[in-house]
């Protein structure tokens, strides 16, 4: 519904506007003063004042073009392409003479997806506007998006026959025709630019390249010879005779000059790496042999670098023929000389560490991406865990709470959840508990059923005697997850000991003690001693004394194990 305010103020405007106008008054020109008036609020973005503007132009005016041109911008604006079509093609309709009149059309019918629908009114056009070289070049576009390869053709001609033979046009004949897989007529054009331009190598190269593909070989070598004899440097030249070794199988000249081409110092950056991209593409795609062009990665790697380009495409080419590390991590950690930020290279030299649990190299890998507070929290995590392996608990404390500042909503979930797993198991180490258990309970928060997690937030409690009833429940929530892990079981056996259920600790150690049958090692040393204390409070004391002795044997040679033993007695921690 029209808002009476808004149009009521702008025509009073705009019949001011036309009192002081000289000239004719008519009906017509208050539509353009109204259509001017109504762009200009557009421009302003008041959309409503230009829509009820321009809308009583057309009211005035119904034949305006401004007006209905207008119009359809402004319903292609509010996304209602079938009505800026309608108006649009008024506006066409009523001005059939003026190209400018048909444009905006063409236009809108490409920006609605109408393809058909406007190659039908360009070819219309070029009939009618024969001079106008621009509908030609539209249509050529349009066709060559549509795959119409013969109609890009013809368009094509057309042009040359209005502006004359151009090599710009002669080439995109030549690429049309190549795609069309006419081959007779590609190489027709391409013969035509060698003999009008014989002086421009581009095209005798290109016309060799013509004679190659169709195993005129010795027409092409006597091209190539021709131009080698003017500029043995060429690099188009150089590609093609590569291409033309490949094709005659001689393939220790394409060995040669495959090594010639990507040493060739008067190459520049871009073209070197396109160059060696494509060898590298066509040698994986094709199964060639690998070892020659590994060897000229690496050679071209001892030439000067601007950029990580080339290294890192011969570590991506290492990796993917899956070359043992001891040559990947070369091209690597020249790659972070270039750049010690580069993701890649650290990522990749990080997981080879990790491979073969090197805990020093892990630590030399990850400590300059913390120093360089890089983003990925992978480096925090894992040099968090070398220090937590080499006692540097401290250390660990740090990193991990360092990484954290780089955790978001994109960071794996299971990463998230370790860090504060083991972010706990640090400050356990540094025995600042009331921190382990914070960093316990945020992993919980994410990972309620961590059952590691759980197993050593509930003995942590028991060995300070305290909140025992969530000890329990934690410890029972570790079984659910794990039932036969002896050391879930052992955690569980113990918290009963806690809280005094002597016979029901004993039924769950003894549990633990059959699931490890003689699977025993040094790290089972606190179970055996358990196992004891539990027997001497049920008051089998025998029992009571043979496993703290083999406590003892696993190298739990404390003095308080030791009083045990002698006394026969159970002493508290």
């Amino acid at each position: 519904m029209c808002d009476l305010n808004i149009l009521k103020r702008y025509i009073l405007a705009c019949v001011a506007l036309c009192v002081m106008t000289t000239g004719v008054r008519g009906q017509n020109d208050k539509s353009d003063l109204f259509v001017l008036e109504g762009h200009r609020q557009m421009l302003l973005g008041n959309h409503t004042d230009a829509y009820y503007l321009t809308w009583h132009a057309l009211q005035l005016n119904p034949r305006s073009v401004a007006a209905l041109q207008q119009l359809a911008e402004f319903m292609h604006y509010m996304r209602s392409d079938s009505l800026a079509t309608h108006y649009m093609e008024l506006a066409a309709q009523y001005a059939p003479d003026d190209y400018w009149s048909q444009q905006p059309l063409v236009e809108l019918y490409v920006g609605t997806g109408q393809t058909d629908k406007a190659i039908a009114l360009l070819e219309r056009l070029a009939q009618k506007f024969t001079t106008n070289n621009d509908v030609l070049m539209m249509l050529e576009t349009l066709y060559k998006q549509k795959g119409d390869f013969a109609n890009v053709v013809r368009m094509l001609d057309m042009l040359e026959m209005r502006e004359g033979k151009s090599e710009q046009l002669s080439m995109e004949k030549f690429r049309t025709y190549m795609q069309m897989s006419d081959s007779e007529h590609a190489f027709a054009e391409i013969k035509a630019l060698a003999d009008e331009y014989p002086n421009d190598l581009r095209y005798r190269v290109l016309l060799g390249d013509m004679y190659a593909n169709q195993q005129r070989y010795d027409e092409a070598l006597d091209i190539y010879r021709s131009v080698e004899a003017e500029a043995p440097d060429n690099i188009s030249l150089m590609a093609s005779m590569l291409n033309y070794y490949s094709l005659t199988n001689q393939d220790s000249l394409y060995q040669r000059q495959l090594e010639a081409i990507s040493t060739n110092p008067k190459l520049d950056a871009d073209t070197r790496f396109r160059f060696l991209n494509t060898m590298v593409y066509e040698h994986l795609q094709g199964g060639k042999k690998h070892d020659h062009l590994l060897q000229i990665l690496e050679q071209v790697l001892q030439l000067p670098q601007t950029d990580n380009r080339i290294a890192e495409l011969c570590a991506r080419y290492m990796i993917t023929i899956e070359q043992p590390p001891q040559r990947v991590k070369p091209v690597l950690t020249q790659m972070l000389r270039f750049d010690p930020s580069n993701l890649m290279a650290r990522s990749q030299l990080l997981q080879y560490a990790i491979d073969v649990d090197d805990t020093l190299e892990v630590v030399r890998v990850c400590q300059p991406a913390v120093d360089l507070d890089l983003d990925d929290p992978v480096f925090y995590y894992y040099l968090g865990i070398a220090y937590l392996q080499t006692d540097s608990a401290q250390k660990a404390v740090d990193t991990f709470r360092h990484g954290f500042r780089h955790v978001d909503s994109e960071t794996n979930l299971q990463l998230v959840t370790n860090m504060y797993a083991l972010l706990g198991d640090s400050y356990h180490q540094l025995n600042d508990m009331p921190h382990a258990y914070e960093a316990y309970d945020s992993c919980l928060m994410y990972r309620p059923d961590d059952a590691l997690v759980l197993n050593n937030y509930a003995y942590y409690l028991s060995l300070e005697h305290r909140q025992l009833d969530k000890a329990e429940e934690m410890s029972r929530r570790s079984l659910e997850k794990e039932g036969d892990n002896p050391t879930y079981i052992d955690t569980y056996a113990w918290i009963m000991f806690q809280q005094k259920r002597y016979e029901e600790a004993r039924r769950h150690i003894e549990r633990a003690l059959q699931l490890m049958g003689d699977n025993i090692d040094p790290s089972d040393a606190n179970i055996m001693e358990h196992a004891g204390d539990i027997y001497a409070k049920c008051k089998l004391m025998d029992k009571a004394v043979e496993y703290w002795q083999r406590s003892q044997s696993l190298g739990n040679d404390t003095q308080l194990i030791n009083k045990k033993i002698k006394k026969r007695k159970y002493y508290a921690y």
